[in-house]
């Protein structure tokens, strides 16, 4: 999956995010607290993110192990209400991307405020992963943002060949003052256990026992005074009567509307003007169609889903298949299901569904192209 520059998406306040990471700020509980999945994911990155300031830039370094990818998908299963199957799934989907079975993946991050921006170029010269053995790896392969300069922030993906030993760094070039070394914090020692404090015996001798009081017998109590009756509840009028003239005229009028118009068994001739407006407006009515069938991806109805199809998407595709394809398609539905999409109308019968899914300290953007078409006085989705 290829990771492009955003500028109106990315802001200062990763840079921000990057600096609390560095500076150690994050809560981390104690061994003896049990860790639940956002602690654990914290702790891992802070264990592999490294920063450093160059002249007029900051740079910050994530490393992406491949423990991190249980921790973060039970966190964001937990976030956004996934079932099982889909939290495995987000899995596998996080681990593929980031190619994390085969690959030391890292992001690095470049904010320029300088008048020049910083140059990477060509970034398989100016970064490498330095092993402990003294060899210098290149990256097989990265994201081509990273070699075009530009100011603010660029932030791109670098994959090196996987590693049996995690003792490395990364030397980065083009900060100025030559090579710049990104470490990483060693693995956490386990906490040494505290010694037992030693037991000392003392003898106390016995306590001298008084003899107990006597036992006075309670005072009966006085019996209970039964409560006063109930007052009983004023009977309150009732709004209409059968005689009210008022009520009556408001009847006759209704009455004599519907005779008068010849009309009356038409739904459209008993639907106000403005109410008719609408239901024509065919924008309006194809948006709630539309949100209404992503509604449902969010909650997994995929059989409602199905119901809301048009009759050539039926025939090209059973119930049984579209109901796997739309569970397959996590990453729309995980988007969706957390509110943050948007529809972007191509023609008058297809839209295209933009959702983000926040992965780390960057977002990958998923979309799908839906259509809608006119069957008879309803708008159906094309699948």
């Amino acid at each position: 999956m290829n990771f492009r520059r955003n500028r109106a998406s990315i802001s200062v306040r990763i840079l921000l995010l990057a600096m609390t990471l560095t500076a150690g700020i994050f809560f981390v509980p104690s061994y003896g607290a049990e860790l639940s999945p956002s602690d654990q994911t914290i702790r891992i990155l802070e264990r592999w993110t490294s920063a450093h300031w160059g002249q007029d830039c900051f740079v910050w370094v994530v490393h992406y192990p491949e423990e991190l990818a249980v921790p973060w998908a039970e966190s964001e299963a937990l976030r956004s209400g996934m079932s099982e199957s889909e939290q495995e799934r987000f899995r596998e989907d996080f681990v593929s991307e980031l190619k994390l079975d085969t690959s030391e993946t890292f992001l690095v991050s470049v904010y320029s405020f300088g008048a020049r921006p910083v140059n990477l170029y060509p970034v398989r010269d100016n970064v490498s992963l330095l092993a402990a053995t003294g060899e210098r790896i290149k990256p097989t392969k990265y994201d081509s943002a990273l070699d075009n300069p530009s100011p603010g922030v660029v932030q791109g993906l670098v994959f090196f060949p996987k590693q049996s030993s995690k003792d490395y760094v990364i030397g980065l070039r083009g900060m100025g003052r030559g090579e710049r070394i990104f470490s990483f914090a060693p693995p956490e020692s386990p906490p040494v256990p505290e010694k037992k404090p030693e037991v000392v015996v003392v003898n106390v001798p016995k306590r001298q026992t008084r003899k107990p009081a006597p036992v006075v017998p309670a005072k009966k109590p006085d019996p209970p005074v039964p409560p006063p009756p109930p007052i009983p509840p004023r009977p309150i009028k009732p709004i209409f009567r059968e005689e009210s003239s008022d009520m009556a005229d408001f009847v006759r009028s209704v009455k004599e509307r519907g005779n008068d118009s010849p009309e009356k068994s038409s739904p459209a001739a008993s639907q106000s003007p403005k109410k008719q407006t609408n239901t024509d407006n065919a924008y309006s009515s194809r948006e709630s169609v539309l949100r209404r069938f992503l509604a449902l991806w969010a909650e997994g109805s995929y059989a409602e889903m199905y119901g809301m199809l048009s009759e050539g998407s039926k025939k090209v595709i059973s119930r049984e298949n579209f109901a796997k394809e739309a569970a397959k398609a996590s990453d729309i539905r995980t988007g969706v299901k957390g509110g943050d999409y948007r529809i972007d109308w191509v023609g008058e019968e297809r839209a295209k569904v933009i959702t983000t899914r926040k992965t780390l300290v960057f977002r990958t953007v998923a979309t799908r192209t839906l259509g809608v078409t006119r069957e008879g006085s309803s708008w159906r989705v094309v699948w």
